[in-house]
Parts: structure tokens; sequence; C-alpha cells
């Protein structure tokens, strides 16, 4: 998802899973960005990325500690371009917000309404499809996309295809941990600006983005990325990696163990209260966790009984910020909640 900011400037939380291996099928729900999604992302070297294929294991841990760059789902109308960007529903905020991706999410699609990058605003009268809903292993598409932006005093017309393939289903480890039931998805762009300088006549530059994302249901943005870049005003190739140590996460709830696990308040200032509904008796465990993925209170365990359970946790002492609640019945990881302290 940050490739088309890292094109542009180059040409102008934690997620968990279980160890069993599934065919995953990303959806609407799992995928899409929200306002008010809180994202870690590691700008890392690039490493292999591996084979395709069903049940893959990929390890990027080569990636390194990379440079930490938040990114933030935010509102379109809080954006300083909303007014240009009306057909999007969502923006990530990169950085210190000099950086925006705006974002029409959906049903059946994500779709890339346009982009701004060091004041440079890429608007889209064709968007590009990042992704369609439901994706499952072997679906692909090709996109056609146009937009148009303005640099040095010059009208430039942006115009490209975009191959997404769903490539490639396993468990992928990067600095950030080991996470399963991972899907990877072949990104690739052909695209071309042209313009016309006055003194000089028509000037078009070509590129070729080749990226690979691995997508995670219940996060809203790629867990890892490796993408190589090339263009015909340059003879080198720029590669590089991605990683991300504090998403949107969740893990599906087991049906036969837990009817019900909740959550409240949310936001919440001093204590949270979690409602957990048991099919049987169970050895409860809960984790607190920031959204860079470190634990920030000791583990409270409890005999869990059939039935209604509730626990009451203090987060007095914790900062402001986004946080998750690990539950584990018998040393197995059911549930993660995900909740927001405010002062």
């Amino acid at each position: 998802m940050k490739t088309s900011l890292r094109n542009l400037l180059l040409s102008a939380g934690l997620a968990v899973g279980f160890s069993a291996i599934a065919q995953p099928t990303l959806t609407a729900t799992g995928i899409n960005p929200v306002i008010g999604d809180n994202i870690a992302e590691h700008n890392a070297n690039y490493v292999s990325p591996g084979s395709s294929g069903a049940s893959q294991t990929w390890n990027l841990s080569g990636m390194g500690t990379g440079t930490l760059v938040a990114t933030v789902g935010t509102a379109i109308s809080s954006t300083p371009y909303a007014s240009t960007y009306t057909n999007a529903n969502v923006a990530f905020s990169a950085g210190s917000g000099a950086q925006y991706l705006y974002f029409k999410t959906s049903t059946s699609s994500l779709q890339n309404w346009g982009e701004v990058a060091s004041s440079i605003q890429f608007v889209y009268s064709n968007p590009e499809d990042f992704l369609h809903f439901p994706f499952a292993y072997t679906n692909t598409y090709t996109d056609p996309w146009q937009a148009t932006f303005t640099s040095g005093g010059s009208l430039y017309y942006r115009k490209g295809n975009t191959t997404v393939t769903a490539d490639g289903y396993g468990t992928l480890t990067t600095p950030a941990g080991t996470f399963s039931n991972v899907m990877r998805v072949h990104f690739v762009q052909v695209y071309s600006d042209s313009t016309n300088i006055s003194g000089f006549g028509p000037y078009v530059i070509s590129y070729d983005n080749d990226e690979y994302m691995w997508w995670l249901n219940n996060n809203h943005y790629p867990i890892a990325t490796v993408s190589s870049f090339t263009s015909s005003a340059s003879t080198s190739v720029s590669q590089y990696g991605t990683y991300v140590s504090g998403v949107v996460a969740g893990i599906d709830e087991q049906p036969d163990i837990i009817n019900s696990c909740n959550l409240f308040p949310n936001p919440a200032a001093n204590n949270i209260n979690i409602n957990l509904s048991l099919t049987e008796n169970q050895a409860v465990e809960l984790k607190l966790f920031n959204s860079l993925g470190a634990q920030v209170l000791s583990s409270v365990n409890r005999e869990g009984m059939q039935g209604e359970n509730n626990y009451k946790l203090d987060i007095s002492t914790l900062p402001e910020g986004i946080y998750f609640v690990q539950l584990h019945l018998d040393g197995n990881l059911t549930s993660t909640k995900r909740f927001i302290v405010t002062k």
C-alpha cells in the first residue's frame, strides 16, 4: 500500500495467526482500511520474495530494523486536500502528514483515487484497483487507470495498468514475528508520465514496479512488502522492503470453545472490562500489548468457568494510544481485541 507514495518520491499490531496453514480468502471486512487505523511501518532492506504456490514458508527476517513511519487512517474531511478527492472515503496520512493516499472502500474493491507527495497532487480520473474482494489463491485481474498532476509548472498525464495476482499463501516471518494463513499478492504496475515542456517539446517517462505484498485478514495494511522499481530516466533499479510491527489485528474466535468475547468501554481511560462466555471450563490468560507488539502489562491468569466470566484490567498507567488484548484459552491463542486509551 506504501508503494504509490514510494514511487511518487522516486519519480517526481501486532498481527497473529494460528499455527496451522489454511488457504485464506481476503475479504473487504478483513482488509479495507478504516478511520482510526494506526500503522507502525518500517521502511527496511530488500530481500528475495521467495517462491509462489500453496503452503509456502517465506522468511523476510533479513530486512533489518528499518526506519519507523507512522501511518494513520484519517477522515477525508480532516485532510488539506479534501475538496480534490471527493470520491474517496478514507485517507492514509504517512509520516509528518505531508504524504496522503486517498482510497474508496467497498464490499467489492479497494480503490486508489489519489495521492499527495511533496505537495504534488495526483488526481485520478479512473481509479486504480488495489484489491478485489473476495480474493483467493490464483485469483487475478488487470486494471487500467489514469491520473494527472502538475510538477515544475507542467501538467503531466499518468496512465497505466496494474496486474494483481494472489500467487501464494502460507507462513511469513518478518523482523516483527511469524504469521500464519498469510496471502501473498503479486502487484505489478506498468505506467508512464507524459507532458509537453515549453522549449523542449513532448516528454515521456515510463515506470515498472514489481512488488509482492503479504496480507493477513483482520489487518488493514499489508504486513510486509518487497519491491523492485525501474524507470526509463535511470539505469539503476531501486529495491526496498517494508514490514509492519503494529497493525489492526484479530483472530477468528473458536465457536466450539467461546460463545462471545466483548471488551468495553472503548476508548477507555482507567479500566477495561472483558466479558467472556465459555462453553466449558478453560484456563484463561490475558496479555496486553502496545501497537509495536511489546507486552505492556503482566499476564492475567484465571480459571475460566463455563458460562459468563468477567475480568477488569487497570490501564490507568498506560499512555494514550492503540493497544491489544490477547485471549489465550488452555494455552492456545483464541482471540485478539483492539482498544484505544485516551486521557
